[in-house]
């Protein structure tokens, strides 16, 4: 879908947006993380124009096309926003921006094929790199019973044979989704590591640590200045070594720390613990590529 919209390149619109893109993309390998979301909003009345001109010439590939380089237009500016996020230390609010990035290039990945998706495939490497920095580990996941859907785009129910439509597809720039209208119950909150959406985080409401404790592995990461849209992995390894805090006696004695108990019974229960040493990786640049 990517390589298809620039075929229409003789529509002046289009050839504006392919400008637009190649200009981003410079800007993004400069470094120049500034406002970061102006082009897609300046990109979205001509998306507007190109999907009413491919609808009123009867061209349905143009009107899905466009949809998916919005979608492309908005992964380069949302990574924008993510080294903002970053570079001023707003780790929070960067996951979301993390998992929007994901989220779209999973969904232009849906609607391109692989040898069309540019630098896309190495973007999700990267990121997924960045994932594995972040503290979250386990998330929450609703359970509920849906007693009615419909499609975005018929209104009908997906399952009924009235509906032409099919779940996650495009049809005429537009994704034909499924609308939940009524829920009959909420039955539970699941805690889970590999949910669909990782925005639910699980954090604890009394966590008092500063913002460099508790993205420590993220912060460590960033303070070693690494270029950014550079590929990188992390080996870890893991040793278990004595904690300096706990003073050794015989297994028998009390426990120095006062409680009363056998060494053996208390501190001796946490003499040791696991440490893990992260050794980075560095591999190659993303180069950005023309349209």
């Amino acid at each position: 879908m990517l390589k298809c919209f620039f075929r229409y390149s003789d529509i002046p619109e289009v050839a504006q947006i392919n400008d637009m893109l190649f200009h981003k993309k410079l800007r993004l390998q400069g470094k120049d993380f500034s406002e970061p979301n102006r082009e897609f909003q300046e990109s979205e009345p001509l998306f507007k124009c190109i999907k009413h001109y491919a609808i009123e010439n009867n061209i349905e590939e143009l009107a899905n096309a466009q949809y998916v380089v919005s979608l492309y237009m908005k992964l380069l500016c949302q990574l924008s926003s993510y080294y903002k996020s970053l570079m001023e230390k707003e780790y929070r609010e960067s996951w979301n921006i993390l998992q929007d990035c994901l989220d779209l290039a999973f969904w232009i990945g849906q609607y391109t094929i692989i040898e069309n998706r540019y630098e896309i495939p190495q973007i999700v490497d990267l990121l997924t790199g960045y994932e594995s920095l972040y503290p979250y580990k386990v998330f929450a996941s609703t359970e509920m019973i849906i007693t009615k859907s419909e499609c975005s785009i018929c209104g009908k129910p997906f399952q009924s044979l009235d509906c032409q439509h099919i779940k996650g597809n495009l049809y005429w720039g537009e994704v034909a989704l499924e609308n939940v209208t009524e829920i009959k119950e909420f039955q539970a909150v699941a805690m889970v590591s590999h949910p669909l959406d990782k925005r639910c985080v699980m954090e604890l409401s009394d966590d008092t640590r500063t913002k460099e404790e508790k993205f420590q592995l993220l912060n460590e990461f960033l303070e070693q200045q690494i270029p950014a849209f550079q590929l990188f992995s992390i080996e870890i390894h893991k040793t278990r070594r004595q904690r300096p805090d706990i003073k050794i006696v015989e297994r028998n004695d009390k426990c120095p720390c006062g409680s009363g108990k056998k060494f053996k019974n208390c501190c001796g229960q946490d003499l040791y613990y696991e440490h893990h040493h992260h050794i980075i990786h560095l591999r190659e640049h993303i180069l950005f590529q023309k349209n």
